[in-house]
């Protein structure tokens, strides 16, 4: 089964968006060669 992971830069989340936080969508593979997609957060001064 091949599948392609469509990824958006608009904010989809159901909690507000903080101004102290930097957002952004990253994909990987894991072990069994499955793409998965998350959302990292970090520090704005980080």
């Amino acid at each position: 089964m091949n599948s392609t992971l469509t990824l958006t830069q608009e904010w989809d989340k159901t909690f507000p968006q903080n101004a102290a936080v930097d957002h952004c969508k990253v994909t990987f593979h894991n072990r069994f060669g499955i793409e998965l997609a998350a959302d990292l957060y970090k520090p704005k001064n980080a």
